[in-house]
């Protein structure tokens, strides 16, 4: 493996907010940022995470973000936890990312798109998105093309 550790391939530093920042102002960082999924925080310690998911469907006219957050058992690892064991978790929780803290604080996020940097936790990453309940939505692509669902008359100008 060219990779072994969480420490390198997480996305770092971490991008977080406080559990009671507003829906506008993470979603002002998910666009910013260009991303979507936030740890959220409460006095710098990990009480949960937000998706831009989250905010789409839950989201609608609740503040703080606490409010919508996804709370009580979060996954994490830390830095020198192995990518093998990263990817497991994340496999059998059918879950894309991971929060990763270190000494209480969270310093990086760890997603299965980092994990394609090392070739050989592939398996891994096909086994998170299979069979998952929570991507429901994506279910039509499976064994197809998805741009063969995509016609143009489903779309007039």
């Amino acid at each position: 493996m060219k990779y072994e550790y969480v420490k390198d391939l997480m996305t770092s530093p971490a991008i977080y907010c406080d559990e009671e920042a507003s829906i506008s102002s993470v979603i002002d960082i998910f666009k910013s940022y260009n991303i979507g999924f936030l740890p959220i925080t409460k006095s710098n310690i990990l009480v949960g995470v937000v998706t831009d998911r989250d905010v789409l469907i839950r989201g609608i006219s609740k503040n703080p973000i606490k409010d919508i957050m996804t709370s009580g058992e979060i996954e994490f690892v830390n830095p020198t936890t192995t990518l093998i064991e990263a990817a497991t978790i994340m496999a059998k929780k059918k879950i894309r990312r991971l929060v990763v803290v270190d000494d209480g604080k969270v310093i990086g996020v760890l997603t299965t798109k980092n994990l394609l940097k090392e070739p050989s936790l592939l398996n891994y990453i096909v086994e998170t998105y299979k069979n998952n309940d929570t991507l429901k939505e994506y279910a039509m692509y499976e064994n197809s093309n998805p741009h063969d669902s995509i016609k143009t008359s489903d779309y007039p100008l």
